[in-house]
């Protein structure tokens, strides 16, 4: 099982080479091989490589339609035939079946049409967030940088992660709290530059604050 990308890897790419040797040893012990691709185009994107190739080397792959790509719902699991359809059994066991999937679908095919090639911005945007924390003394960013995630240890700020999120939030910024000292910061769709440049100064404000 693979997350792509990862989450508190700082949202680090498994670069495709990567993914074969632990299909075979997946294979050498009977089990199947799986991509948890939440981020996968955020992958694909920042590795410039096509995302069915992720897919070529795995039996099953998992992708959002939501996060990066900006629909308001939606995610598929990809596989065999025979394996979608015992999936889509469980699915339906376990309560999972939704009406009105068109609707949800329309967002969907909307997102790959027209959001894919723009999470370079987005990772753009991390990089300057990114930029800006490890800036700060004490800060230290988990990196490098090459998707949406920002993964930040303020530990030797001598504030907490929640003080900093708390601050950051009476001006409208939010953060994930990972942690005592860890914040976690996404770049999205609705996030624009000058947003980042604002949250960037707000961040400088609340963590220098602190020393």
């Amino acid at each position: 099982w693979v997350e792509q990308t990862t989450n508190l890897g700082g949202g680090a790419v498994w670069p495709l080479p990567d993914v074969p040797p632990l299909r075979r040893r997946a294979d050498e012990r009977g089990v199947a091989g799986h991509i948890d691709g939440a981020r996968l185009m955020n992958a694909a994107v920042a590795a410039g490589i096509a995302p069915r190739e992720y897919g070529a080397v795995v039996d099953s792959l998992w992708i959002d339609f939501s996060k990066g790509l900006g629909a308001p719902f939606g995610a598929v699991l990809a596989g065999s035939g025979e394996f979608i359809e015992r999936a889509r059994r469980y699915k339906h066991m376990l309560g999972g079946a939704m009406r009105q999937g068109g609707v949800m679908a329309a967002a969907c095919l909307h997102a790959l049409d027209h959001h894919v090639d723009r999470l370079a911005d987005d990772h753009a945007n991390a990089r300057r967030l990114a930029d800006v924390l490890g800036s700060i003394p004490g800060c230290r960013v988990a990196g490098p940088v090459e998707t949406n995630i920002v993964i930040c240890d303020v530990a030797r700020t001598g504030r907490t992660a929640q003080e900093v999120a708390d601050a950051l939030a009476r001006s409208d910024v939010r953060v994930g709290v990972f942690g005592p000292t860890t914040l976690r910061l996404i770049t999205h769709l609705d996030v624009t530059s000058e947003g980042v440049e604002a949250a960037a100064a707000l961040l400088a404000e609340a963590l220098g604050a602190g020393r």
